[in-house]
């Protein structure tokens, strides 16, 4: 819990601190423990009266499967986290059970980055691993794989922090994002975007402006159309 500590909380203050679209809450009981509150960030001034109140951290897996519109979530990082719900009153290894739920390996990634052991699995190395449909996910072009970052890896659409590029020796002149834990390899839907992108770019110079950025559009309402 060191990360929580470095937020500065002590026995006379509560403390909060985000990861991704959570709100931390560390406070200081009268014995000297820590205690702790999960909430959205766009709910950190709600009263707890006014948000849903689950005891269980298992709870909360299913609360944020959907968004507030009711839209199934396939990607836990997606930043469409559902809002109106609070955990309050956890221990230690609740509040771990509960980040768990909502965004799965983010702790154990994050304390690898952490010391220096994460190990990052770039576009071209990940594209070599794709069988089936997605077995030539490896050639799309440059620009199209740049556009498909844009749409798909930015702060708006993830709370990870991208940390892979195209390869190695290929660096993403995208923004990787300013989350708090990283993304050490793309996604079985950035892949499934990835192809996408690839058919607009085989369809010819001519149009594969309009198409990338209607699958921009796309991609960035989470493949609805």
């Amino acid at each position: 819990m060191g990360w929580l500590a470095d937020g500065g909380s002590d026995e006379h203050h509560d403390a909060t601190r985000t990861w991704g679209q959570l709100a931390i809450t560390t406070t200081r009981t009268a014995d000297g423990s820590r205690r702790y509150e999960i909430r959205h960030v766009e709910d950190r001034d709600e009263e707890l009266d006014e948000l849903d109140s689950h005891a269980d951290p298992a709870e909360t897996r299913d609360r944020v499967r959907f968004t507030d519109d009711g839209e199934y979530r396939p990607l836990a990082t997606a930043s469409t986290l559902p809002t109106g719900w609070v955990l309050s009153d956890l221990d230690a290894a609740d509040l771990l059970r509960a980040v768990e739920f909502v965004y799965p390996a983010t702790i154990s990634n994050w304390y690898r980055e952490r010391n220096g052991e994460l190990d990052v699995s770039h576009f071209r190395e990940t594209a070599e691993r794709q069988t089936g449909v997605y077995a030539d996910v490896g050639d799309i072009g440059r620009e199209a794989l740049d556009h498909a970052v844009e749409a798909c890896c930015v702060d708006s659409q993830c709370s990870a922090r991208r940390e892979w590029d195209a390869a190695d020796d290929d660096e993403i002149a995208v923004p990787r994002g300013d989350g708090e834990f990283p993304c050490r390899e793309p996604c079985s839907l950035f892949i499934a975007k990835v192809r996408e992108f690839q058919k607009m770019e085989e369809c010819g110079e001519d149009d594969a402006e309009d198409g990338y950025r209607a699958r921009y559009r796309s991609a960035r309402r989470g493949g609805r159309t």
